[in-house]
């Protein structure tokens, strides 16, 4: 069979808007497909336009979608549908609100292993097999849901594919191979929906199998997928440790916790295999705001990690959560303070996003606080929700006036007076992103929007 897989962009401008890497889900699933005979093309918007002529000549149809691109998704969904092409969809916000999912999309791949899901589709839409049998598949039959069986949990990650990225219009454009060496995080954190999706258990690839991925492709440059590349600390210096041994050279970055700055050896190995920077959870400088995020994180291990990160010549991303219920106004002000002043490279300043699936959505809408129910802002740059301490407006206004702050034109400048390349590179992007944001018509409606909800004169 002939099959699309397409990944749904964003709404408008946001912080990943000049990332030009794919989620690794359809090019795994895409890899798999291939292995079994079928054709397969893949569009990722951030990579080649789609044509959708191509698209119509399809058998069948996939597309990956999160919570903040889900109506695009239903929208690129909606218009191949019209064209008697049968579509599926997959992701964690479709596992989650699978009755809203069906009503755009014909089948609905719930939770992992994608790839098998997608197989046994195919072969009962060739009159092979049953739906009845397809485990972690929800369709409607004569208008009632069915939600098959959760299917089981792939247990050895090295029977995936290698994600065949050639198979992506437009792969030619990517500066960055995405590689993705584990599934699953052992910590909890209240506003994440990595472990409803993919549970507590951590599960990873060997480091042969790694090894062998990256010989395979020859890459200048490297960000690993992880939702927490060092959950496992011991594993992680035998796979750093064989690069080193095997003589691969490349530049890398990946997302980790401050604890792996308490580990010399871990950060002396990540140093010395080409880490260059890292994305860093740090969600809160309040005490009380990480306990109620259930981070089991200190202030104190930011501080320390970051220093640390410092002086090991890796840059640090600071990702923090802004709009708890013990935050105050002046959350995101101290949270800028505290950014500069201890030397963190760059920010993302995100605000509390109730997405399905997590126990802060539940706590959010139990209290009736979501009062914006458009699935495109739910990207961490719009407030939808009631914060506890501050009204919808006050917390936005705040978040863009920090990222204002950090990302100043003085701040660009001097970077380039620095003569740091990797430095003018994270200030030009920061500054010009920011600016892009605040600019873009879409933006600027929606904070006026919420000045106005604030006035009490919402529309």
């Amino acid at each position: 069979m002939k099959i699309y897989l397409i990944e749904s962009p964003p709404f408008g401008v946001h912080v990943f808007s000049k990332i030009t890497m794919p989620r690794l889900g359809l090019p795994i699933i895409g890899a798999y497909l291939k292995e079994h005979g079928h054709v397969v093309i893949i569009y990722v918007p951030a990579l080649s336009e789609i044509d959708w002529e191509d698209v119509y000549t399809a058998d069948l149809v996939g597309i990956s979608s999160t919570t903040s691109t889900i109506t695009a998704a239903y929208a690129m969904a909606d218009q191949i549908r019209a064209h008697n092409i049968p579509v599926i969809i997959g992701g964690p916000h479709v596992t989650f609100m699978v009755e809203e999912a069906l009503g755009h999309v014909d089948y609905v791949a719930r939770f992992e292993c994608g790839e098998q899901i997608m197989l046994e589709l195919i072969g009962y839409l060739e009159a092979r097999g049953t739906l009845e049998a397809i485990d972690g598949l929800s369709y409607k039959v004569r208008g009632k849901i069915v939600n098959n069986p959760p299917r089981k949990k792939l247990a050895n990650l090295d029977e995936l594919p290698f994600p065949d990225l050639s198979l992506i219009v437009g792969h030619e454009n990517m500066t960055t191979t995405p590689i993705m060496t584990s599934w699953g995080c052992p910590f909890d954190c209240e506003f994440c929906s990595v472990t409803t999706m993919f549970g507590r258990k951590y599960r990873f690839r060997s480091p042969e199998n790694i090894i062998a991925e990256l010989k395979d492709k020859k890459p200048k440059n490297v960000f690993f997928y992880d939702d927490n590349f060092a959950a496992n600390r011991s594993r992680l210096k035998t796979l750093l440790q064989m690069i080193i041994d095997e003589g691969i050279k490349f530049s890398w970055s990946a997302q980790v916790r401050t604890d792996v700055t308490k580990d010399p050896e871990l950060l002396d190995l990540m140093a010395k295999s080409g880490c260059w920077q890292v994305y860093l959870g740090l969600e809160s400088i309040s005490q009380e705001t990480l306990d109620s995020y259930d981070k089991a994180q200190s202030v104190q291990d930011i501080i320390d990690a970051v220093n640390l990160l410092n002086i090991h010549g890796i840059k640090s991303h600071g990702m923090f959560v802004l709009g708890a219920d013990t935050d105050t106004k002046d959350v995101v002000r101290d949270t800028v303070d505290f950014a500069i002043e201890h030397k963190i490279s760059t920010i993302m300043l995100n605000i509390l996003t109730p997405l399905p699936g997590t126990p802060v959505y539940e706590e959010i809408k139990r209290t009736s606080r979501i009062f914006d129910s458009r699935w495109e802002h739910y990207d961490a740059h719009h407030v939808v929700f009631i914060p506890k301490n501050m009204t919808p407006y006050e917390l936005q206004a705040r978040i863009i006036l920090g990222y204002a702050r950090f990302f100043s034109l003085s701040h660009l400048i001097k970077a380039l007076f620095s003569m740091n390349k990797v430095k003018i590179m994270l200030s030009a992007w920061g500054y010009t992103t920011m600016k892009a944001w605040r600019k873009d018509k879409r933006n600027k409606s929606y904070v006026k929007w919420l000045k106005n909800l604030k006035r009490g004169k919402l529309r």
